[in-house]
């Protein structure tokens, strides 16, 4: 055994009340250089001898380089092997296919008998059982964000811990206690900084700023393949570690889940409870005071170490999509710790030199003072997680809405709304139940389930809050995402019809078949009643097929159908057989099936000559050619809004993207493009000569397709705008009196923070082919507006007068935004200018505002020059 300090001060002493800044009590070593084992674990616990240390696999003591995914995995696994305390499972894969771990640490004995406890805990959890006897479990959450290394560094150290400590509390925790490691959430983005971090390391470590180990380029190892935030994908579930982790999270229900950060290098260290005001209403206030009892024990932890920290000031617990606050509405308790980063080795801070070592040693330690408070208050954490799901029942069982009720006639949009609700545990059913005007299957959500605060999370709408001031988006109502039609079916119009068979998986796995029709000269599948079908037409435009877009809606006869007709609308793709060169009618048939095996309906036109609008040989049929987009990246650009846009095109349509750094510009050909993808960050800088060379480009038949901040600069530098009018003369009344304090709840208020608004659409326009509706739920983080163009026809949308519909925005904003621009389109020359002010595909879920983007990519060429119309006045 090795002897060391005092037995597990940290895991078992009692905490002291908390306060909000910690005194010093002596001089913190910022440094740990070089460091030891033995520097970060508690004092005088004691540990088996034989049993690896983390330096004989990594080859190297914690702290000493950053440590990689691959070691790490291979630790966890060496663990595995070792100890009968731990159980190894591979929940899932990242983009890049790295393998996602959980470990499973309790005692033997529970061990053995593992599956048994964990159904028996989330039954009592689910049903709300007033006493349950099984082991607490909970779950540590390390590096969801990849340049915040501390995080699972610390959670190498958190496994020997519990893995090699001997004595009989030990034992006696792990028997009563289950904890899950989850030791990296990002492999990606943790194997991209640790590369950078670990290359620019010398032996001589420096904390100057300015050093290149410090500046990681862009776009750094915070988010993942795609350059998504994944702390931000719990609710959205877009990419595959989410979806995994979400599905072993219900599998497990733990009564507190931990989320390890860091933050500014200036900073210290701050742990939750945060600010009380902006706590969501969904979550009790009793979640807000165990927080707080917790908190105290992580006060007493860094008291003992002489580390500064802070609680209840910046971050919110409102937006239910993050580690910290999903499980807020889980019944268990998110806690979010931040930790001064780093940035590497070694950072010169206004606080003095800060080391790696110390910020893993501080992670390190807030791990083991959650798992002490975990012990010392199960009592009250698990009573309160029952209560939470009891509660939510009676509250559903009193509720005026007993349920809602979506649908859509782009089945596809639906099913993945229902995919997600099924991954979070959420029951759905088929329903009898219609709604007007839907073609496609609807679906029926009981709000008296035991997920019954996360339906209502999901699906209510709200404009008002105590704290207007939001750390993240304000509102995230699934209904409005997926754009699809949804009712709240009052408690009194429910009825046991209401309800059919209960759903339990999304989407189909087989397609219907195209059958060879040798007397069709054409086949057809319609842009709107498939959200997969951007999808098949990229597959057949690979593929070499001659496709078509109808501008105009055109019909046919259809012996057998009511009617006897059959009307497609426009955006429709009409597949000609007689263009299709030496593509034989077995392989187009081929490629057309392919086609179909992506959701879409393909069907034979019998005929050329149609019986409702122009003929299929009407030049109102646009021909359509494989894009070949370029999306400009690089320093200055928005990682998260360009990885948008190239997972929606790489994923969702199968796309290949060029990914060109933004100061290759200014000598890059575009000849071989059609499509130019601008997003925020994009345009700075950018000037006359910039803007010369896209008109001359656009001019010769290329396509530009710019967002938020790039859409204004393209609106002001490519399009026609009208002038602004000259401003109103200045208010004489006397200012109101303002404080330099008052500057940042002024700024937070002048936010839109990440609100849905309403826009109308023009369907007649080819940027709106494919929408059911005149009407769009809009998502908007972005305060400018575009310019009103001189050409009436060239704005296809437009928010409405009373845009707002969920979300926080100022009156200010509300009025600002009514009535402008949201998509601005113009041709020039061969080519086309569009300009999208909000982001259509913002972080993978807007599946609405997503067919902007396709249709832009897919019916550019379809927009036609328009302008004013001049008229005499006379008759």
């Amino acid at each position: 055994m090795i002897p060391t300090r005092t037995l597990l001060p940290l895991l078992f002493a009692a905490p002291p009340a908390l306060a909000q800044t910690a005194t010093v009590a002596a001089p913190a070593d910022r440094l740990l250089q070089p460091p030891t084992l033995e520097a970060y674990l508690p004092e005088a616990q004691t540990y088996d001898v034989s049993f690896p240390r983390p330096e004989s696999v990594l080859g190297w003591p914690v702290g000493t380089w950053h440590v990689r995914h691959d070691q790490l995995v291979r630790w966890f696994e060496v663990v595995a092997e070792r100890s009968p305390r731990v159980g190894l499972e591979r929940y899932g894969e990242s983009h890049e296919q790295r393998p996602l771990v959980l470990a499973t640490i309790t005692s033997p004995a529970n061990q053995a008998r593992i599956e048994e406890i964990r159904e028996a805990h989330v039954a009592a959890v689910r049903s709300g059982a007033e006493s349950h006897d099984g082991p607490a479990v909970v779950w540590m959450g390390y590096g969801v964000h990849g340049n915040e290394p501390s995080a699972s560094n610390a959670s190498l150290l958190l496994l020997y811990h519990l893995a090699a400590a001997t004595g009989p509390e030990i034992e006696a925790f792990l028997d009563r206690t289950i904890v899950l490691i989850d030791p990296c959430m990002n492999p990606d983005g943790n194997a991209r900084f640790a590369q950078w971090a670990n290359v620019h390391r010398g032996k001589n470590l420096t904390g100057d700023p300015r050093t290149r180990e410090h500046a990681e380029a862009w776009p750094g190892g915070r988010t993942n393949h795609y350059w998504f935030d994944l702390n931000r994908d719990w609710l959205l579930l877009t990419h595959p570690e989410s979806r995994s982790r979400v599905e072993r999270f219900q599998r497990w229900l733990p009564v507190v889940h931990t989320d390890y950060h860091e933050m500014g290098s200036s900073s210290t260290y701050f742990f939750q409870p945060g600010i009380p005001s902006r706590r969501n209403p969904l979550t009790p206030k009793r979640n807000e005071e165990l927080t707080a009892a917790i908190a105290s024990f992580h006060a007493r932890a860094l008291d003992e170490l002489g580390s500064l920290y802070y609680t209840q000031e910046s971050f919110d617990d409102f937006y239910y999509g993050k580690g910290s606050t999903y499980p807020d509405i889980q019944g268990g308790i998110g806690i979010l710790f931040e930790q001064a980063s780093a940035r590497g080795h070694l950072m010169d801070t206004r606080h003095g030199t800060l080391s790696f070592p110390f910020t893993i040693r501080n992670q390190f330690t807030t791990s083991l003072s959650t798992l002490r408070a975990v012990d010392e208050l199960r009592g009250d954490l698990t009573s309160y997680q029952r209560k939470f799901y009891r509660d939510a029942l009676a509250e559903a069982a009193a509720s005026e809405v007993a349920g809602y009720v979506f649908a859509s006639d782009d089945a596809f949009r639906a099913s993945e709304m229902v995919d997600r609700l099924l991954r979070h545990g959420i029951e759905v059913y088929g329903t009898g139940a219609s709604l007007d005007g839907i073609a496609g299957p609807a679906y029926a959500v009981p709000l008296e389930q035991p997920q019954s605060r996360l339906v209502r999370a999901l699906f209510e709408t709200r404009t008002s809050w105590d704290d207007n001031t939001f750390y993240d988006v304000s509102s995230w109502t699934f209904p409005l995402s997926f754009d699809l039609a949804c009712e709240p079916i009052a408690r009194g119009d429910w009825s046991p019809d209401v309800l059919g068979e209960r759903v339990e998986e999304a989407f189909p796995t087989e397609w219907p078949r195209l059958s060879a029709d040798a007397g069709a000269p054409a086949y057809a599948f319609e842009w709107w009643t498939s959200g997969r079908a951007p999808r098949a037409l990229q597959t057949l435009l690979e593929r070499g097929v001659r496709a078509y877009a109808a501008t105009e809606p055109f019909g046919f006869d259809a012996p057998g159908r009511d009617g006897g007709a059959r009307a497609l609308e426009r955006g429709t793709i009409v597949v000609p057989v007689g263009v299709q060169d030496e593509l034989g009618r077995d392989a187009l048939l081929a490629a057309l099936n392919e086609a179909q095996a992506d959701g879409v309906i393909v069907e034979a036109v019998p005929s050329g000559l149609t019986s409702v609008g122009p003929d299929l040989g009407s030049g109102s049929l646009t021909p359509l050619v494989a894009p070949r987009p370029l999306l400009l990246i690089g320093s200055g650009v928005s990682a998260y809004e360009a990885g948008e846009v190239w997972h929606e095109l790489d994923t969702r349509v199968g796309m290949a993207v060029a990914l060109v750094e933004k100061d290759r510009f200014a000598g890059l050909d575009l000849d071989e493009n059609t499509h130019l993808i601008l997003v925020s960050g994009a345009t700075s800088g950018w000037g006359e000569s910039e803007a010369a060379k896209l008109r001359s480009w656009v001019r010769s038949g290329g396509h530009v397709i710019a967002t938020k901040r790039a859409a204004v600069w393209v609106a002001d530098n490519l399009m026609t705008s009208r002038s602004e009018e000259d401003d109103e003369a200045a208010d004489e009344e006397e200012p109101t009196s303002l404080t330099y304090g008052d500057y940042r709840d002024l700024r937070a208020v002048q936010r839109v923070a990440g609100t849905i608004f309403e826009a109308r659409l023009d369907r007649t326009h080819p940027l709106c082919f494919g929408f059911e509706r005149d009407t769009l739920p809009v998502f908007r983080n972005f305060e400018a507006v575009l310019t009103e163009a001189t050409d009436p026809f060239a704005t296809p949308v437009r928010y409405v007068d009373e845009p707002l519909i969920s979300g926080f925005a100022s009156e200010e904003n509300v009025i600002k935004i009514a009535g402008t621009p949201a998509v601005r389109a113009e041709r020039m020359g061969d080519g086309t200018v569009i300009a999208l002010v909000d982001d259509p595909v913002f972080r993978g879920v807007w599946y609405g505002t997503r067919r902007f983007l396709h249709n832009a990519i897919f019916f550019a060429d379809a927009i036609r020059r328009t302008g004013p119309i001049e008229t005499s006045g006379n008759d």
